[in-house]
């Protein structure tokens, strides 16, 4: 009885372990969706920015007291610059890109008071003094905040990109926990066969025979029969080394630390070969491989993602893809990347002989793939194009 009640907690366990990664995923994918939000919301507010700038170096470009009054173009400058203020204002947002704004600040203070002084020596009767402000102060101004506007934009995607970065690592790691969980949990769970079921119900133990009872006429007596068929017990499904093998990938900080753990992942899933393909262009581009030869890269060469086969499947269907093996080529998956909504590049495996695509390997290759999208990004190289290889495994 405690036996029993020690499962139903484990159980209870794993459900509300499942249903927390649950709430916890649905809360970064809250957070990424407000991350791209504010991203749209600033880039629009950097362009309007960038256009009152523009007018701005406009108006300086055209200052003609021939053409236009003084204190008309006085007017119509302190308007633009009011609205340029105004509009950084609502900028200030983020901590990351705060010293950039405070430098584009610091460049329309300066250029406003160069404007100021000018109209001031304009009133004194000044004009050559207010023209010399005009050109040598107020103009150059105006391209420094050009300047300033394209840094502080910069700034907000670096930020913006790191944030995103911070959950897809968190989401992983808390992934990768829930399923180490499940899988001592499973462990745990699964029926273990005693020594008395695993002894053959056929077989007993005799006592020596009393009196004159022959022994013969024991084994001429039939057999006992068991009354029910013994069921073999099915081996649990190990999932120990894939969740170990996600949990690396998220903490790994370099190249070198990358292709080992893609040979480690061609272990898991059961591949002789593992390609991880990043987009450039139009075309996909190896990154890191295992199973090749240490020239594999060059060997492999760039994939067009106007060829048909079954990596370029996955990447146009955003799902995964498989090919059945037969005497001459060994079976194949293939698994989109994405980093959040945007396709980054494919997981593609070669399985060694004798395995098939069915449903493990194919959900060891998404999770992997998952997981090796948070470790690597986009980075055009160019590359050789050779005929396609078949894996080693060496």
């Amino acid at each position: 009885m405690h036996r029993r009640a020690i499962r139903y907690g484990l159980v209870v366990l794993l459900f509300v372990s499942a249903a927390g990664a649950a709430a916890f995923a649905w809360a970064v994918d809250q957070q990424l969706n407000a991350i791209t939000t504010a991203e749209h919301s600033a880039s629009s507010r950097f362009d309007a920015l960038v256009q009152s700038v523009a007018r701005f170096d406009a108006a300086q470009q055209l200052f003609d007291p021939a053409r236009e009054p003084e204190t008309e173009w006085f007017a119509r400058v302190r308007r633009l610059l009011t609205r340029i203020a105004s509009q950084a204002q609502e900028l200030h947002s983020s901590p990351a890109s705060a010293p950039a704004g405070r430098t584009f600040d610091d460049i329309t203070t300066r250029v406003t008071s160069a404007v100021a002084r000018a109209e001031e020596n304009l009133r004194d009767g000044h004009d050559l003094m207010a023209a010399d402000l005009v050109q040598d102060e107020a103009r150059p101004g105006a391209e420094a905040m050009r300047a300033a506007v394209i840094e502080w934009r910069a700034a907000e995607a670096n930020a913006a990109d790191t944030a995103r970065a911070a959950l897809f690592q968190q989401l992983w790691a808390v992934l990768g926990g829930t399923l180490a969980f499940w899988a001592i949990g499973v462990l745990l769970l699964a029926p273990r066969q005693t020594a008395a079921a695993a002894a053959p119900a056929s077989l007993s133990i005799l006592t020596e025979p009393a009196g004159d009872t022959p022994i013969a006429a024991v084994a001429d007596a039939p057999a006992v029969q068991p009354s029910t068929p013994i069921e073999p017990v099915l081996p649990a499904i190990d999932l120990v080394p894939a969740a170990e093998l996600c949990a690396e990938i998220a903490r790994a900080d370099s190249g070198e630390a990358l292709a080992a753990l893609v040979e480690r992942a061609a272990g898991v899933i059961g591949a002789s070969g593992v390609v991880v393909w990043l987009a450039s262009g139009d075309e996909l581009v190896p990154v890191l491989t295992h199973g090749y030869g240490p020239h594999a890269r060059g060997l492999l060469g760039t994939l067009p993602l106007a060829e048909e086969n079954v990596t370029t499947r996955a990447w146009h269907s955003g799902d995964v893809q498989g090919v059945e093996g037969d005497a001459r080529l060994r079976a194949a998956l293939a698994a989109p990347m994405f980093q959040g909504p945007r396709r980054t590049g494919v997981l593609s495996v070669e399985l060694i002989d004798g395995v098939k695509p069915d449903a493990l390997p194919r959900a060891l290759t998404r999770i992997l793939a998952a997981q090796f999208a948070t470790a690597v990004s986009p980075q055009p190289e160019a590359a050789a194009t050779t005929p396609t290889l078949e894996a080693t495994g060496s």
